[in-house]
């Protein structure tokens, strides 16, 4: 059975292989007037990777050099020492596995792109897929700020990548498996994560340690990933707007995932556990911060939505389930509070802290936001706290029980509930400082 297992899983790996092949020939056929140049299907190392190929070259990099806007690249199983830099739009490559979900058991073969040091791939143009690698080696070169395994960046202002697809790949044993770039519209799916804590050698803030950083990057879409063993956590959003982070799964990473200075952004339905397991910082300037919950909300970010995720068990560094933080107020990301958060619908339990925190701080890390619908259970200190200085937050409809300290905490003080900055009502939980935040109810029976 297991024989023929894989026999069957060759088999529609090549039927996908000939099928992308005849598609590329039929969109090749057109002889009217205005339609764009034939693709031509590209091989390496050799003309029987594919039956469409017409012209093999022996490394990845000489294919790209050569080939033309909207050309495919077929690439073998083997290793490939070499960092590809793809500057063409529109090109396809497809490694041994394309097609093939990295985050199942696949069998068979492996095209393995090693960087050797800097990012495997380095894509500096728009409408480019990467299907079916395996991608390791992307350490960053003093030279190259950025680490990842596969670098996706705009090169200017006025020149932007729009449009990359990584698709179906393994990333490990980079510094950052995938840096996204002041970007438009990239598209991270069906990717595992695993095991991305080589050191970087660059200066000033390190990301080494994480799945996926996506800074200054505008609608990037990842989605149904998986991450583990990523030291510091498996995603990083840094500016831009109108993320989609969703369907994703993290397991042993350091945290799930960090937000600073994003707008219009959406995490929701991801599952996560295990959180903190050898933890690595994020480092500026030789001073190390590690993160404090498994979803940390650093500074300034507005209108965000997190919903309808699980969330599971965390250890040192590791303390919270969903905390708005004050880890990084002192490096440049700042300290500016959170606007117009909505924190909806998700389960957290077994954090050796506290399931929810809006943490201390001058001003404030959250204020005029929403915190509805959660189940936070089992945690060792607070189920839900509000800190001094947060203020405007709405707090309905949550079920807080079985928490070391208070199911329901609010130290903050204005013209809310009793006295707070904030208003509670219709809260479930056993205990409540000030008495009456949350009261004991029989709440539903969740796993």
């Amino acid at each position: 059975m297991i024989r023929l297992h894989i026999m069957l899983n060759n088999r529609r790996r090549f039927a996908i292989w000939a099928d992308m092949a005849a598609a590329l020939v039929l969109l090749a056929g057109g002889a009217n007037a205005g339609v764009p140049p034939p693709v031509t299907v590209r091989c390496v190392p050799n003309v029987s990777i594919n039956p469409g190929c017409v012209v093999a070259y022996g490394t990845i990099s000489l294919a790209v050099t050569n080939a033309l806007s909207g050309d495919a690249i077929f690439v073998g199983p083997g290793t490939y020492d070499e960092s590809v830099t793809i500057s063409t739009p529109g090109l396809s490559l497809f490694g041994a596995q394309a097609g093939n979900d990295a985050r199942v058991d696949r069998h068979g073969p492996e095209s393995i792109v090693n960087g050797m040091g800097n990012p495997a791939f380095i894509v500096f143009a728009s409408g480019v897929v990467i299907d079916g690698f395996t991608v390791t080696g992307g350490t960053a070169a003093a030279a190259d700020p950025y680490p990842g395994g596969i670098l996706v960046a705009s090169t200017s202002p006025t020149t932007t990548t729009y449009f990359a697809q990584v698709l179906n790949n393994i990333l490990e044993g980079n510094g950052t498996g995938v840096y996204l770039y002041q970007a438009n519209s990239p598209l991270v799916e069906h990717n595992l994560f695993r095991n991305n804590t080589a050191p970087d050698a660059g200066a000033g803030v390190k990301w080494v340690g994480l799945g996926v950083v996506s800074e200054g990057v505008t609608s990037p879409v990842i989605n149904e990933n998986e991450f583990t063993g990523n030291k510091m956590a498996a995603i990083f959003v840094g500016g831009g707007s109108n993320s989609i982070i969703t369907n994703n799964t993290s397991e042993n990473d350091g945290s799930f995932v960090l937000f600073a200075g994003t707008n219009q952004c959406l995490f929701s339905h991801n599952q996560g556990k295990n959180f903190g397991h050898k933890g690595l910082p994020i480092v500026v300037s030789s001073t190390p911060y590690y993160a404090d919950a498994a979803v940390d909300v650093g500074p300034g970010n507005s209108n965000l939505m997190i919903s309808d995720n699980d969330l599971e068990k965390g250890e040192a560094p590791i303390g919270n389930g969903i905390a708005f933080t004050t880890v990084f107020a002192s490096t440049p990301l700042g300290s500016a509070a959170n606007f117009n958060v909505n924190l909806r619908n998700n389960k957290i339990k077994g954090f050796p802290e506290n399931g929810i925190v809006a943490e201390e701080q001058s001003g404030g890390t959250l204020t005029g936001s929403w915190i509805g619908g959660n189940v936070v259970r089992d945690n060792g200190l607070d189920g839900i706290v509000i800190d001094v200085n947060n203020h405007n937050i709405s707090v309905f409809d949550n079920e807080a029980e079985g928490n070391q300290g208070y199911d329901c905490h609010d130290t903050s003080t204005g013209y809310g509930t009793l006295g707070r900055g904030d208003t509670w009502f219709n809260n479930i939980g056993n205990s409540s400082s000030p008495a009456g935040l949350c009261t004991p109810g029989r709440g539903h029976d969740h796993d």
